[in-house]
This record gives C-alpha cells, sequence and structure tokens, in this order.
C-alpha cells in the first residue's frame, strides 16, 4: 500500500517509504491491527494524503495518524 504512493520529486522514495511504514506499523502495533487490514489501508491512505497535503515531518504524521485526524475526501 505505502509503497504505491505517488510521492513528491525531490524526495528519496525508499526513505519516504520506510518511514511511512514505520509509522503505519507502530500505529498497527498500537491497535493490534494487521497492516493489510481494512483499518490498516484506511491508515496508511491517511498517511498518503497528509503527506502529498505537504506534512512530511515523521513526529507531526505520527501524531495526526495517533490521533485520528484526517484529511477529508473532496
Amino acid at each position: 500500500m505505502i509503497e504505491r504512493a505517488a510521492l513528491p520529486s525531490g524526495v528519496s522514495q525508499s526513505e519516504t517509504i520506510v518511514v511511512l511504514r514505520r509509522i503505519l506499523r507502530d500505529w498497527c502495533d498500537a491497535r493490534g491491527y494487521r497492516a493489510d487490514s481494512q483499518e490498516g489501508g484506511r491508515t496508511a491512505k491517511s498517511l498518503i494524503n497528509w503527506y502529498e497535503f505537504g506534512v512530511t515531518d515523521e513526529v507531526e504524521l505520527a501524531r495526526l495518524i495517533r490521533d485520528d485526524i484526517i484529511i477529508a475526501a473532496a
């Protein structure tokens, strides 16, 4: 899921994917979900949306996901 993200150019895609996967893994572990579950997929999509919106700081991304703050679909 995370590896399919369209990431901005100029950013190391491999580094970004590692960060997004780490945030997702930590979120799933804390809640007892698998990354490939429906909840994991929703959270992965939210992470990608936040990243594409311009939030690139790992701590901030983790906080947004932890607090279940999502970008509403337009």
